[in-house]
């Protein structure tokens, strides 16, 4: 009946890891949870779209551990650390705790669902046609080793006034498979004539992630 489960979230602790961790008690529950977003939503309108692929936080006691997987690191450190530790103190004035920042980065940009996305709200934000984009961006994922990639572009595509869905894959996609690899993706591109939604999907093989 189309019941449908988030691809990251029905893999954690197989092939995927958790990207929080933090224990709480009753009511701290929501309070934590609710830093947790603050946390995430800070750091990503912190830096430009294709920038974040993802945010793990751990918070024990009064410290806070966050790790940023990043495609550009040296945008996240900036020169002399510059935009590295004004990050930290706007984080540390934020939760109150005491924070530490650790900055990897992304090995391959087309085998990263969230920055695939991101980048094609960019391109569909710059007016460039969202079918001849997919298009370049599922060659340049195969190409970089990908088994299998689906795109699915929704909303009012070129300014048309019926919303419609453009969905597009090649090769595998085993999303009811746990021991797969298919890593999820999804971004906004904000228009003129309003907002469309993107969702990536990119099988890697099977295996952990973590």
């Amino acid at each position: 009946m189309g019941q449908k489960i988030h691809p990251i979230g029905f893999r954690i602790g197989v092939t995927e890891p958790w990207r929080s961790r933090w224990y709480a008690r009753g009511r701290e529950y929501g309070k934590k949870l609710e830093l947790d977003y603050k946390v995430r939503e800070l750091i990503k309108k912190r830096f430009r779209k294709g920038v974040i692929s993802r945010v793990d936080i751990q918070q024990r006691g009064d410290r806070m551990s966050i790790t940023i997987f990043a495609t550009r690191k040296g945008e996240v450190i900036g020169r002399g650390y510059s935009t590295r530790d004004a990050l930290v103190a706007d984080l540390e004035k934020l939760s109150g705790m005491e924070v530490k920042l650790d900055i990897q980065e992304v090995g391959h940009w087309d085998l990263d669902a969230v920055t695939v996305a991101e980048n094609l709200a960019g391109a569909i934000e710059r007016r460039v046609s969202p079918r001849h984009q997919i298009k370049r961006i599922m060659e340049n994922t195969m190409n970089a080793g990908a088994k299998g990639v689906k795109i699915q572009v929704s909303g009012r595509i070129d300014g048309k006034e019926m919303s419609r869905t453009i969905k597009q894959h090649t090769g595998r996609i085993p999303l009811q498979t746990l021991d797969a690899r298919c890593d999820y993706g999804f971004a906004e591109a904000h228009t003129t004539y309003g907002v469309l939604g993107i969702k990536v999907w990119i099988y890697a093989g099977e295996g952990m992630r973590f």
